[in-house]
């Protein structure tokens, strides 16, 4: 047998076991394997953005931000915004998409180099699971990825209840970053309004007088948990967080 023939045999046959993979995690048969092979091409072995995973990882972010949402518009129809806002961020934080990556196996696949990586395998099962969501939405489209993401990921590998359970203590968080940095935090009360007849709460968070973010809920304490929750958010690239 020719060098030519066994080369291709060898790609051939790789092809058809990414596939297969592929399906027997997503349900997904796929029709451009070429994407899914990015998938698992970290940035540390591969330079070229055309190449590696990254620009796959930002558009899965977009697409996974916009179902769990829907998720959770459709699951609590009875519940306030705050409500669902703080559980989308629990369920797409980082530690919980590495979670999801990890009982998917797919960093096993990853094509890495590790010499090149730095403070980033803690990260990999979850940065290769956005990657694949965005695979799935640019090869089957977005009600392929729907499927995927509410059907196996959501209903079967995120313990939704016990997240729900899980309170999250945005405000300390948000006091320890400004008391590291010398700066004066406070929430302040902008508006309170009856509801169906209940107190309706809107307060801003200030850094140094500045208005930084501003949370809505039916008790001061949930208000302020989503206004110190969206400030997080917004300060998570300083280098001094935590």
């Amino acid at each position: 047998m020719s060098i030519i023939r066994k080369a291709y045999n060898s790609i051939f046959s790789d092809d058809k076991e990414l596939s297969k993979y592929v399906r027997a995690i997503t349900g997904i048969t796929p029709s451009k394997i070429k994407i899914y092979k990015q998938v698992f091409r970290h940035r540390s072995a591969y330079v070229s953005a055309k190449e590696n995973n990254e620009r796959l990882e930002l558009l899965g972010d977009s697409v996974l931000d916009l179902l769990v949402a829907e998720f959770l518009f459709k699951k609590y129809p009875f519940r306030e915004e705050g409500f669902m806002t703080e559980m989308r961020a629990k369920i797409v934080n980082r530690a919980s998409l590495n979670v999801v990556g990890q009982k998917l196996g797919l960093t096993e696949k990853l094509e890495v180099n590790r010499k090149g990586l730095g403070d980033a395998p803690k990260d990999l099962a979850g940065n290769t699971f956005e990657a694949l969501v965005g695979a799935i939405y640019l090869d089957a489209g977005l009600d392929a990825a729907r499927r995927f993401v509410h059907k196996r990921v959501l209903q079967n590998l995120v313990d939704i209840d016990n997240l729900e359970a899980t309170e999250t203590d945005h405000k300390s968080k948000v006091f320890h970053y400004s008391q590291r940095n010398g700066k004066k935090l406070e929430f302040v009360v902008n508006t309170e309004e009856q509801r169906n007849r209940r107190s309706y709460f809107v307060i801003d968070l200030t850094i140094d007088g500045q208005v930084i973010t501003s949370g809505e809920g039916y008790s001061k304490k949930n208000a302020e948990q989503a206004a110190a929750m969206k400030a997080l958010a917004l300060l998570k690239n300083e280098e001094t967080l935590l």
